[in-house]
């Protein structure tokens, strides 16, 4: 039910909603694992200044061996104000 719940309001442009789903999806909490469709959400957010997405992005990126693109991601995030990238 939080899924169809984040999901309407990722359509209506909640962030927050977004990260959710982005989380939900790319760990299969409560759906179906889809990894690409969790980026797909937290890229929606991130581009919008979303620091905990950005931050996620940042992650995937540095465990796909990604590191200059991971760093790249961190340090938007804490330029936003989030200390912990």
């Amino acid at each position: 039910r939080a899924v169809e719940l984040w999901t309407e309001a990722a359509e209506l442009g909640s962030l927050g909603a977004h990260h959710q789903l982005g989380i939900a999806y790319y760990t299969g909490e409560g759906v179906k694992q889809d990894k690409t469709r969790g980026i797909r959400h937290w890229q929606v957010a991130a581009m919008k200044g979303h620091v905990f997405s950005r931050n996620n992005l940042g992650m995937v990126e540095f465990e796909n061996g990604n590191c200059e693109l991971a760093v790249r991601h961190w340090m938007i995030s804490a330029k936003l104000g989030y200390e912990k990238s």
